[in-house]
């Protein structure tokens, strides 16, 4: 246990051993361990022993960037604890570390990778690189590095891939690991010689058919029209065929209601653009990027944009589990190149590395995500809740669901009186977590009512809210736990706050959910599952729909419970929630202690626990 800086609770020191073995003989493992667990510890320190024994090095995949220094700073405290300084770091892509790009206001990927494609040459910070030696000799944040080579007058970027020459770990975003800027890595990595560590692994499908998908609204279209005519007039064939293009868009999306499929080929052919077209489109569009870099603009080409899009269209015409969706949005239309393949994506991933560990808090059903992530012959282990049951109350509501399109006012009644009277009956903060944006609208003004009536703040998450705006948010919630004037968070599950967020204590102490997140009956939930049930015949519906909509719901309920010493009062308001099926897909501690109830009785039933257990609950979790 020398690389573990903490005394062992239960079940860590069989993970450091079951991560060991599997690193030393090159397995691949998934790890469904509960938040508050202390997965990454014990995780990294069966992956140091094996990187001793081995020669082996480290990648610790994350979903995103802000989550990169969580390793890092479990190896600051090994350092601080036991004298053992890992050389390792945590990295950022350009958007997050291109100086010139800072000091010329561009904020964007395409602008930044644009402007260090373009300008690399002639930027100081590149050009001082050669004046400095990159020296690790224990654990970086990205932050630190960041300051770091600002003080050296060095461009950060560039400086942290010559730092991962001498690391033993570096953290880094999915897109690393699956995406074509994971060749940077490649340069200084040997993957075959390295172990994947994908944390929050439940979210690695969506992530890879994400990275290979690709959309544009009609205004992309019209803004690559424009540049056209004001950067190339000369090139009237192609504003021509561009504007035939956009037509024809314009006739496919016109009786689109909701959402629906295009053909890009269609698209193609009837307005005569070819290859030959989308190459001249892709050369111009960086012809924009440069001219608008001399003009002193920020560095964007629609035109570049359309041109990509249209080719991966293109390419990805006939290809099983690739869709073209057309939908109508609020702002506008959006046409979209939507991959589904992620058990094909992934399983060309994996076979890199020497060994791959994949670790969250909801994997189960294991079986299940290991067919959905494209993992073959990989060994499981799956953790029970640390949450004592006796801190701990689980009711389902009977006669309370959010089926159908839409919930009558009787029904909108009915979960506002109960949701009243759940929070009038928690001495802390409570969130309410709905199955979506358009049911959290439904039920907002008699939830702010009786959020006023018990002198409660309502905090809401909007839809299309900044990640400024979440971290305030968030930061009110905290500040009203200390404060003893507590509030109400209102968010859907799936949401900012429903994943990720760490609200120990008080901070948060109860949770109601408002229906299953099932995803829309529409188009696009109609394709997946269909694509599927062709790929695991007679479960595709459960893996595509049933399965996605409870890993939400646990998601959401994880938020209260983070440690041993915390209980949590939970309230799943749709009776659904006690059918066999979905039933069992829940955290343990909600199986183990669930109880069907009539709303009326979930005020008196929480209250009960809140003069109880609630008065038992610790502080923060520790790692």
């Amino acid at each position: 246990m020398e690389l573990f800086p903490y005394e062992p609770r239960p079940g860590q020191e069989e993970l450091i051993a079951l991560v060991r073995r599997a690193a030393e003989r090159g397995e691949r493992l998934c790890v469904h361990a509960p938040t508050g667990f202390g997965k990454t510890p014990a995780v990294l320190a069966g992956l140091l022993q094996a990187a001793r024994t081995r020669g082996l090095r480290i990648l610790w995949a994350v979903r995103t960037g802000n989550e990169t220094d969580r390793p890092i700073e479990e190896l600051k405290e090994l350092a601080r604890s036991r004298g053992i300084a890992v050389p390792a770091l945590s990295i950022r892509g350009k958007r997050d570390m291109c100086l010139l790009g800072r000091r010329l206001g561009v904020s964007d990927y395409a602008g930044v990778s644009a402007l260090c494609r373009l300008r690399r040459r002639d930027c100081p910070y590149f050009s001082r690189l050669t004046e400095v030696i990159p020296s690790l000799d224990g654990p970086k944040t990205f932050s630190e590095v960041l300051t770091e080579a600002k003080s050296m007058g060095v461009c950060p970027y560039f400086y942290q891939l010559r730092l991962l020459e001498d690391a033993t770990l570096v953290s880094l975003s999915y897109n690393y690991v699956l995406g074509p800027t994971g060749r940077v890595l490649r340069r200084a990595f040997r993957f075959s010689k390295s172990i994947l560590v994908v944390d929050e692994a439940h979210n690695i499908p969506d992530a890879a058919c994400s990275l290979n998908s690709d959309s544009i609204t009609l205004n992309t279209v019209d803004r690559a029209i424009s540049e056209i005519i004001k950067y190339f007039p000369e090139e009237t064939d192609l504003v021509q065929k561009v504007r035939a293009l956009r037509a024809a868009m314009e006739a496919v999306s016109g009786p689109v209601t909701e959402d629906s499929t295009f053909s890009p080929t269609d698209l193609l052919v009837e307005s005569g653009v070819g290859d030959e077209d989308l190459e001249r489109m892709a050369s111009l569009g960086e012809a924009v990027y440069r001219a608008r870099i001399e003009e002193g603009k920020v560095p964007r080409s629609y035109l570049h944009r359309l041109a990509e899009f249209l080719s991966l269209a293109s390419a990805s015409v006939g290809e099983e589990g690739v869709a073209f969706l057309v939908t109508r949005e609020s702002r506008g239309v959006r046409f979209e190149v939507w991959d589904m393949r992620a058990p094909e994506i992934l399983g060309e991933v994996w076979p890199s590395f020497r060994a791959v560990v994949l670790m969250s808090g909801t994997l189960a059903p294991v079986e299940t995500f290991a067919e959905v992530a494209g993992l073959e012959g990989c060994s499981s282990k799956v953790f029970p809740s640390m949450a004592d049951p006796s801190k701990v109350v689980s009711l389902i509501t009977a006669g309370l669901t959010t089926r159908g399109e839409k919930m009558s006012e009787e029904m909108v009644d009915g979960y506002v009186e109960t949701i009243g009277d759940f929070i009038s009956a928690v001495p802390a903060n409570v969130a309410v977590f709905s199955a979506s944006y358009r049911i959290q609208g439904e039920i907002l003004p008699g939830l702010a009512e009786a959020a006023a009536e018990t002198g409660r703040r309502l905090l809401v998450e909007s839809e299309g809210m900044t990640g400024d705006e979440a971290a305030r948010v968030l930061a009110e919630l905290k500040s009203a736990a200390r404060s003893g004037h507590h509030a109400v968070l209102v968010a859907p599950m799936g949401g900012r706050f429903a994943e990720g967020a760490d609200l120990p204590g008080e901070e948060l102490a109860a949770v109601f959910l408002v229906g299953i997140p099932f995803d829309r009956p529409n188009t696009r939930t109609r394709l997946k599952i269909s694509y599927y049930s062709r790929l695991f015949p007679g479960r595709g519906r459960f893996i595509a729909y049933v399965v996605p909509a409870l890993r939400r719901a646990s998601q959401a309920l994880g938020r209260v419970i983070r440690s041993r010493s915390e209980g949590g009062a939970f309230v799943l308001g749709d009776e659904r929630y006690s059918f066999r099926r979905y039933f069992e897909l829940l955290p343990d501690y909600v199986r183990t202690t669930a109880r069907v109830v009539r709303p009326y009785e979930v005020g008196d039933e929480v209250r009960s626990w809140s003069e109880g257990a609630l008065k038992r609950r610790g502080g923060p979790a520790t790692p």
